[in-house]
């Protein structure tokens, strides 16, 4: 399930240890039956945007959105992600929005279930590259909207002011030198827990994600927490923790320094770059929208420049589609892994529950 509280958590933590110390596409095709008039209290034209509870909008996109379109976007908020998309199944067909974003490239299997998104697929999804993109029948009906890699932090300083070097691989987690140090999320109840998993099958294969990894990293003391917010929060040493290794995301460090209000200049956190997970979220129509020709060009303005270049500072997300200007720190220090670990869409879906079953018989 995805830790959609993630990101208002990430400036709970942030701020208290410091306290301490496309152009919008062609709309598609096919009549809206009046969807162009919807209409909310003042009179204006509305589009829903059904998603979960931690979701910010970007502001200024949205303007942008209205200004173009004259529709006025409205957030429903559905709970955590897994109850969104839970919710989402139940109503099928008789959808309580037009546009449904949050499925991630582990959850996208069971949002193709019951028939739940509309085909569409906007002409800027061209510029977006193959590797957020979706194959087969997802690909056609959930859109890449924004990436946010799972990986494992370090504390930076806390290596130097002890000597040690810090680890630069996945595998040197295991080793003996790196004792005791790591939290990670567990897969059975975190988004980033289950990127991590879902990762390290699609690395080694099934049994040596399992018989070797994860069994080693076991024997190494790897302390597992339900949530990101307890290992961040709690246990990681820039939150006053004692585990100086937490499994958080790739744009964690610039959110340090983003979040803390110019108490910070730069981050104390660096990424294990080689730790790092896919995970990208998606947007799609939700068939039996109210107002289609709306929440298509809503879900093509996902991939304009003003949507995209919003992503960064009101999510803590980084933009799928290329050339876009980044914040000056996310410029300095978010990372883009060059090849990610993930595992085929396929697998996650024939596979996952299984993963999970084992992954708890070994750690429970």
């Amino acid at each position: 399930m995805r830790n959609t509280t993630k990101r208002l958590l990430l400036a709970t933590a942030v701020v208290a240890v410091v306290a301490a110390t496309a152009g919008c596409g062609g709309s598609g095709s096919g009549d809206d039956q009046g969807g162009n008039q919807s209409t909310g209290a003042a009179g204006t034209k509305e589009v829903v945007l059904v998603t979960y509870d931690a979701y910010a909008l970007p502001e200024g996109a949205a303007a942008a959105f209205k200004e173009q379109t004259g529709a006025t976007i409205k957030v429903v908020a559905a709970g955590d992600s897994g109850a969104m998309l839970s919710k989402a199944l139940l109503s099928a067909g008789s959808p309580e929005g037009d546009v449904l974003f949050g499925v991630d490239n582990l959850s996208a299997p069971t949002a193709l279930k019951k028939d739940l998104l509309a085909p569409y697929s906007p002409p800027s999804l061209a510029s977006v590259p193959e590797r957020f993109r979706l194959r087969g029948a997802a690909g056609k009906r959930l859109v890449p909207v924004d990436a946010g890699d799972v990986c494992v932090n370090v504390d930076a300083k806390w290596f130097a002011d002890k000597g040690v070097a810090p680890p630069t691989s996945l595998e040197d987690l295991t080793l003996p030198q790196y004792k005791d140090l790591l939290v990670i999320e567990s897969p059975v109840t975190s988004s980033p827990g289950l990127a991590l998993l879902a990762g390290t099958v699609g690395r080694y294969g099934e049994d040596d994600a399992f018989d070797g990894f994860w069994t080693r990293l076991k024997a190494n003391g790897v302390r597992v927490r339900p949530s990101w917010d307890d290992a961040y929060f709690t246990d990681y040493t820039v939150s006053g923790g004692d585990r100086p290794l937490v499994l958080s995301y790739a744009t964690s460090p610039p959110a340090e320094v983003v979040l803390s209000e110019g108490a910070r200049t730069e981050p104390q956190s660096t990424v294990l770059v080689d730790s790092c997970a896919a995970q990208v979220e998606y947007a799609g129509v939700l068939r039996g929208a109210p107002h289609p020709e709306l929440a298509r060009q809503l879900v093509a303005f996902m991939l304009s420049p003003a949507w995209q270049a919003d992503l960064p500072l009101s999510n803590y997300v980084l933009p799928v589609v290329d050339g876009v200007t980044l914040p000056a720190e996310f410029q300095k220090w978010a990372v883009r892994a060059p090849s990610p670990m993930s595992a085929p869409t396929e697998q996650v879906a024939d596979r996952r529950d299984e993963w999970v079953e084992r992954w708890r018989n070994l750690f429970e």
